[in-house]
């Protein structure tokens, strides 16, 4: 299974990890839902998915 490190790229350019092991992204009411292999959920206000990259196994977000 392929599980991800999540990033969100700030305005100045530089990458903040979220969280890692995520299996599951999903918008919903404007927030993005991670979810990793346990099933515990981070939540992301105002960002949206930038890239998936399975060969570097990272989800980048950005600031809506």
């Amino acid at each position: 299974m392929c599980e991800f490190v999540v990033y969100l790229l700030e305005k100045d350019g530089s990458r903040r990890e979220v969280t890692r092991n995520i299996v599951v992204a999903k918008k919903r009411e404007g927030k993005t839902l991670l979810m990793d292999v346990i099933g515990s959920v981070t939540t992301v206000e105002n960002a949206t998915v930038q890239e998936v990259n399975t060969l570097t196994q990272e989800l980048i977000l950005v600031h809506d």
